[in-house]
């Protein structure tokens, strides 16, 4: 029997995947040796430190738009699926296709917005740290544009896959 070798393309996929991974958990790990270092200085030393609030709050932000963009699968995203567990496998699909464009067009008409807010952020500083804005809030455009992608990649496979596919890879969730 041959051995299936992974192709350029997975290969390169995985070590993104793994990249982001890493950059998610340093961000958090981040996140909280920042709070860990406000509360002893806080409480223990009775000395508050004023950056490290506002470390805290830039990590907390990259973490969590970095984790929705890259590290959670547009299918476990929180969803309201009352009406869409009742729905056959047909209805479900066509649900998929109506949401899923939906969020591809909204998520693509935000970008050039987004933009423009950012640029508007490039004259505003935070108050101590003095991190241009627009580096605290530019993870929402990686987040903006990441799920508009897989949002589309998510339409595509759905319309690549049939009635028939779609409706076999739901009963088996």
């Amino acid at each position: 029997m041959p051995v299936r070798t992974a192709t350029p393309l997975v290969t390169a996929l995985t070590w993104l995947r793994r990249g982001a991974d890493m950059v998610g958990v340093l961000l958090f790990l981040s996140a909280f040796c920042g709070f860990i270092v406000q509360v002893f200085w806080r409480y223990v030393l009775n000395n508050p430190l004023a950056w490290t609030e506002e470390f805290v709050m830039i990590c907390f932000i990259w973490t969590v738009f970095w984790a929705a963009a890259f590290l959670v699968p547009v299918r476990e995203h929180v969803s309201f699926d009352v009406v869409y567990d009742m729905a056959g496998p047909r209805t479900r699909r066509r649900f998929d296709m109506i949401t899923l464009a939906a969020i591809v067009v909204a998520f693509v008409w935000l970008v050039p917005y987004t933009w423009d807010y950012l640029q508007f952020l490039t004259r505003k500083k935070s108050p101590v740290l003095r991190i241009q804005m627009h580096w605290i809030y530019g993870c929402y455009m990686l987040f903006v544009s990441a799920f508009a992608l897989q949002s589309a990649w998510r339409l595509y496979e759905i319309f690549r896959a049939g009635p028939e596919t779609e409706a076999e890879d739901r009963s088996t969730e």
